[in-house]
Parts: structure tokens; sequence; C-alpha cells
């Protein structure tokens, strides 16, 4: 991806009716894609105006848009209008989909800053927050809108926990030159993988390099310059065994440098034993009563 397109091109859709047709339209080009579930596709809930706040919520890796569906109506409740996107190759009906594979670090970045734009339409305040892979989008928002007011990132897949942080960069570019490998999620269970029924089994090694480069351009961006977002909350799981905090740490740090004071760290301690996908309820070990909580503090 080169560095040009890593900086964010902004197209503000200011107008309520004008950002409702086109998230009615994305809806429909979701749904006429041949294999999508429509139960996946992206998810508004609007009070039939702008709001105060609007609050955006992007997905994780080989997941969908309802894994935010019940943080997305807490918001609502509260008197803020939600959307929660289906992100590029997702909400597929096969959980055996191959669509991942074909996942790109640009098309994440036109992706990402398409629905901030949306959000201008939807509410005079911008709230933005995501998991693993959303989460990784999330930072790119920090770093890059200033037109966000709060961001939160929880769990960035920036990242593995497997792989020392040194060498991340060298195995992000190593993915893309060796053919794709995708992988089980859970080996023994395979295709019959616990949890929610619009997760996908399988992940690939092309697109999680594809995440992995969006990550790290925004991790060298950090060290050079500010954050865009003045209030961002970087949460992350103690007990998390998926992606690596101690790059999240040192992202944090590096916006805490620059002289950003409103960057705050969060940790669910390793005691709760929390799963890496902390938000979806269907989730085994999740405990979204307490996460929810918690999270609903820092979206103000």
């Amino acid at each position: 991806m080169p560095a040009s397109s890593f900086r964010s091109q902004t197209l503000p859709i200011r107008d309520y009716p004008a950002a409702l047709e086109k998230i009615r339209t994305l809806q429909s080009a979701e749904c006429a894609q041949p294999g999508f579930d429509p139960a996946q596709q992206s998810i508004l809930l609007s009070h039939g105006q702008r709001t105060h706040r609007t609050v955006l919520w992007f997905h994780g890796y080989t997941s969908a848009a309802p894994q935010f569906q019940q943080l997305a109506e807490i918001c609502f409740e509260r008197g803020d209008n939600v959307l929660v996107p289906c992100a590029p190759h997702h909400g597929f009906r096969d959980r055996m989909s191959p669509e991942t594979s074909r996942l790109k670090a640009g098309e994440l970045l036109q992706f990402t800053n398409n629905m901030v734009d949306l959000m201008h339409g939807l509410g005079e305040e911008i709230v933005v927050g995501g998991l693993s892979m959303g989460g990784a989008l999330a930072s790119w928002v920090a770093q890059e809108r200033p037109d966000v007011k709060t961001v939160v990132i929880i769990s960035p897949f920036l990242g593995a926990k497997s792989i020392p942080p040194h060498l991340t960069r060298m195995v992000a570019y190593l993915t893309q030159l060796l053919p794709d490998n995708r992988q089980w999620w859970n080996p023994e269970m395979k295709e019959a993988l616990s949890g929610p029924d619009y997760g996908y089994a399988q992940r690939s090694t092309h697109s999680l390099g594809q995440i992995l480069k969006l990550g790290l351009q925004v991790a060298d961006a950090a060290r050079r310059r500010p954050p865009a977002v003045g209030d961002i909350w970087m949460v992350l799981n103690d007990n998390d065994h998926s992606v690596n905090n101690e790059i999240a740490e040192r992202l944090t740090a590096s916006w805490q440098k620059n002289g950003t004071k409103c960057v705050r760290k969060y940790y669910f301690p390793v005691s709760l034993g929390l799963p890496h996908d902390l938000i979806g309820i269907e989730q085994p070990g999740a405990n979204p009563q307490l996460v929810y909580r918690e999270l609903m503090k820092m979206v103000r």
C-alpha cells in the first residue's frame, strides 16, 4: 500500500437523508452478493434524525456485524445513532468461505474512511471503536481522522501473540510472497467451531498479512507525529492468546511520547479468563455484561 494512500482523504456526508440513502444502498449491495447472508448485513440503528452523538463499531476478522449487535443496542437506547458495517469479504453464509483471502490493506483503509464520512450525516460528535481487525481500523482512525471525537481500540490485531514484535514486519511481507495458507481457527473442531454461527472457520495468511501491513503503517505514522484524535482508549485483555498486546502498548507509548495526553489504557485482568472475542455474546467464556459496562464508560 503506497504511503500516499495511507493518509485520509475525507468526503464527509453531513446530510442525514443522504447518509441514510448511502447506508441503505450499501446494505442492498451486500445482500445482492451471491452467498451473502442478509442476517449479517451492516447494522444501522437510527432515531430518524441526526443525534448529538453517533457511534461506529468495526467488527473483527472472520466475524460479522452481529458481533456488535447487543453493544450497538445499548448505545442506541442511550440516544445515539449507531452503525456497524460489514467489512469487505465478510458476512457470507458459508463458514468455509474463501472470501477473506481477497482482503487488501488499501481496501480496508478505503472502507474505514468511507464509514467515518457517513457518520457525519448521523450525528454531531463521532465515536469510533473496533475489536481485533476492527481495532486496527480504529487505530488508523485515531491516527488520521481529526473529525472524530473519541476512539476505543479493543484488542487490536497489530501483531500475533505467537510472533515476536521485532519479526512482525517481516512476517507481514512474507505472507504476501508465499502461497496463501488457509488455517483452521480450531484444528480439532474445524468447521464445527464453537461460538457464533456467523464466524468463518478458517483464516487466510494473505489477509492476516494485509491487516498487519495496515497496522504497521499506523505504528510508523505514530512514531513521526501525534494522532489526529484527542481522546483515545486502548483496551487490552491480559488473557488474550491471539493478539500481541506489547505492540498495542508500543503504539500507545508513541502517541503519548508525541504529546498526546488523552491516550489511556484499560486492562481486563487475566483472572477474568475472557476470550479474544470479548464482544460477541455467543463466545464461550464471554462476560458481555462486565465488558459492555466498562466500554460504555469510554463511549462518551
